[in-house]
């Protein structure tokens, strides 16, 4: 007998912008129908009127685009589904898996003060869960409002999650909770049962924090006589105080991570390895190679930590394997007349160079500022430690003669003439390294010192020196 085939789907409320936690859950899902060769859907659960909003809507959908996270069509919209619920309700209401709750606010109030009063817990009062039809028809002619909820029969409610295991919940311990308030809307943990449904999915990949939803909704898929999907239920992130990762930890929305310069597959390598872990020593990952190894149940129970420092160390170990062509075309998609003036052959050796040394496009735009422009500020503690006084000068002075008479403007040369200055001054090589990195650079680190004075040219880095030297040093002698 063949498989049902395997569909999932991510289905974010749009009250804000799409997190981590989401993102994450939208990767788990795409990475398991991508392994198995399922199906991907998106779901934008709006039902939330006053809290929904379409331009969060717009975010999330960027942000799944910006991240690859491509769905299979169509896009569904619970604000769309209003005749689909009702069709439903009336379903449930004709076998009598439903029924009409006349309690009021102040009788459930009463009924929950009494239940304190006594030491026990509360239990919603039954009073009407099988009124006959006529006395129904009574309170309705009389203008009573009433909530519809779900009769929950006896016995035990149990699923088998791909990453808890088996869980078995007391059907005594669900009360008989709302499927459609007053008003006539319905409730969550109906509205994604029928959904579910209608999309056909098999298998339902979230957050931990819906684990007490999931006997509910098994109850209103039995009362609906729906087929059961799988479910997995993924740990939560949090922050380095072991707490639900929040604002305050400084997370951020996934356009602030773009906006940032990071690059989609570093944040998705980063998210894939938030509770998931392949078995082996790798961590660093292609969007391909997440897809053939990516299991399941190799999910962590335990809460993943988020940790930033990790997450610059991947997205570092990502900018140092793209390629410099690639790099340069996506600094431009976000601003087209970055470093126009240069030529783009000499771009790509300083891309080069310096990828390395970055873990975002921002940083690396930054970084690179002194190979298309003179530094405009240097390095104050570099200033007053390793060009203290005149005689540093004279070094310099020294070794803008040799740079002068260099014919082979290469690294192996430039450093030949700073070794021969230096020995003919007597003094070590770093006397002299530090002060030319300032006075070319602005900055105390950096790249190779003379990779960098071979990519820069002859005539900047002499006009560079020259320039320092009437600079430095920045304090009276000592």
């Amino acid at each position: 007998m063949n498989k049902p085939p395997i569909r999932v789907r991510f289905a974010p409320s749009p009250t804000g912008q799409l997190h981590l936690g989401g993102a994450r859950t939208a990767l788990f899902n795409w990475l398991y129908a991508q392994h198995h060769g399922g199906e991907f859907f998106l779901r934008i659960e709006d039902t939330d009127r006053d809290r929904s909003k379409e331009e969060y809507t717009g975010q999330i959908i960027d942000s799944l685009n910006w991240l690859g996270l491509q769905w299979s069509e169509p896009l569904l919209f619970q604000s769309e589904r209003t005749g689909a619920y009702k069709n439903a309700i009336q379903k449930l209401l004709d076998n009598g898996a439903a029924y009409r709750c006349f309690l009021t606010r102040e009788e459930l109030d009463q009924a929950r003060n009494e239940a304190q009063a006594k030491g026990g817990d509360f239990r919603v009062p039954k009073t009407y869960r099988d009124m006959p039809l006529q006395d129904q028809k009574r309170l309705l002619n009389a203008g009573q409002t009433f909530t519809l909820r779900l009769k929950i029969p006896p016995g035990k409610t149990l699923f088998k999650d791909h990453i808890y295991g088996a869980i078995t919940v007391n059907n005594e311990e669900i009360d008989d909770f709302i499927i459609a308030r007053s008003d006539g809307t319905p409730t969550y943990n109906f509205t994604v049962v029928v959904d579910d449904h209608t999309m056909g999915i098999s298998h339902v990949i979230r957050g931990e924090d819906h684990i007490s939803n999931t006997p509910k909704q098994l109850l209103i898929y039995g009362s609906l006589g729906y087929p059961v999907p799988e479910f997995a239920h993924l740990p939560m992130i949090l922050g380095p105080d072991k707490k639900r990762l929040s604002k305050r930890h400084g997370a951020a929305g996934i356009q602030e991570f773009r906006d940032a310069g990071y690059a989609a597959d570093a944040l998705l390598n980063y998210l894939v390895m938030l509770g998931w872990n392949p078995g082996t020593e790798q961590e660093i990952f292609t969007l391909e190679e997440m897809v053939a190894q990516f299991d399941i149940r190799k999910v962590q129970k335990k809460g993943a930590v988020y940790d930033e420092k990790k997450l610059h160390w991947i997205a570092g170990q990502h900018l140092a394997r793209v390629p410099v062509n690639k790099i340069l075309r996506e600094i431009r998609d976000e601003e087209p007349n970055w470093q126009r003036h240069a030529k783009d052959e000499y771009i790509h050796h300083v891309l080069k160079l310096m990828k390395i040394r970055a873990k975002t496009l921002n940083e690396l735009k930054e970084i690179t500022g002194y190979f298309f422009s003179d530094p405009g500020t240097f390095d104050q503690d570099a200033s007053a430690k390793r060009w203290k006084n005149k005689s540093v000068n004279k070094l310099v002075e020294k070794y803008i003669h040799r740079l002068e008479n260099i014919t082979n403007w290469s690294a192996p040369d430039l450093e030949l003439a700073l070794r021969t200055t230096s020995e003919d001054m007597a003094v070590s090589g770093a006397k002299l390294i530090h002060p030319v990195r300032l006075a070319i650079s602005g900055q105390s680190q950096g790249p190779g010192l003379f990779e960098m004075l071979e990519l820069l040219g002859k005539i900047t880095c002499i006009r560079r020196l020259r320039k320092a030297l009437t600079i430095f040093p920045l304090t009276n002698e000592r």
